[in-house]
């Protein structure tokens, strides 16, 4: 499904960015599954993580069920995949009509490196946890999220002088809307990794939403569509040569 529409919170010790769509649910006390220690599986055509039981939607959070870790990872593993074969149409053929359909006049080596970025973040995913139905985030509208975690170097005065990322503490958070997407097409749950991956490793921003918008952009402001999440999913979802 095409998720149109989100915003931004600026919290004291993290950043949360959302990619919105209708949720809700209630939350256990259970700890939240940690994102290194699961196995990944790859997806089966036909299989039970290409056809995903709807009820997965419905299921409370933030800990991730038995049933929702596998659907998961098996959209990380086709986010990986793909992003792969992403970097390299761009990096052998940065003219290619794909990249200028999605990002306009920006340069394409400005494309190839936040894809880079991206590719080696959800790669090794080291200090992420997994969150599912968190009621916290998952709140009206909203589809998936990243928490990414800083930190603040003080002088002796006190002043903040430097502000850095920090990939301990850092959570991606799928909503019910992620367990109603498919794995073909557009709107795939790797695509909603995708977008929420490249605000992590690439520092891209929510300038627009939805595939008309974003090619839109990419014709109006290519500068602009070369730092949309959104226009990363899209071009990566809507890869000629994959």
């Amino acid at each position: 499904m095409a998720i149109a529409t989100g915003w931004l919170w600026s919290c004291a010790a993290a950043t949360v960015l959302c990619l919105a769509s209708p949720a809700g649910a209630e939350a256990p006390a259970t700890k939240p599954q940690a994102l290194g220690g699961i196995p990944q599986v790859r997806p089966q055509a036909g299989g039970p993580v290409a056809s995903v039981p709807a009820a997965l939607a419905d299921v409370p959070g933030p800990a991730c069920t038995i049933q929702q870790i596998p659907v998961f990872n098996a959209a990380l593993v086709e986010a990986r995949t793909r992003l792969v074969a992403a970097v390299r149409l761009v990096r052998d053929d940065p003219g290619h009509p794909h990249v200028r359909e999605w990002f306009g006049a920006a340069s394409p080596q400005l494309v190839l490196g936040r894809l880079q970025r991206t590719s080696t973040r959800l790669a090794n995913t080291a200090g992420f946890e997994i969150h599912c139905n968190d009621p916290a985030r998952c709140g009206a509208r909203v589809g998936a999220y990243v928490q990414v975690m800083s930190r603040v170097l003080r002088d002796a005065q006190g002043r903040p002088a430097v502000s850095y990322r920090v990939d301990e503490g850092q959570v991606i958070g799928v909503c019910p809307p992620f367990f109603r997407a498919t794995m073909d097409g557009t709107g795939t749950r790797w695509g909603i990794l995708i977008h929420e991956a490249s605000h992590v490793a690439a520092e891209t921003r929510d300038h627009a939403y939805g595939r008309d918008d974003s090619l839109a952009l990419a014709r109006q402001n290519g500068m602009r569509a070369a730092e949309n999440a959104d226009n990363y999913r899209y071009f990566v979802e809507t890869l000629p040569r994959f």
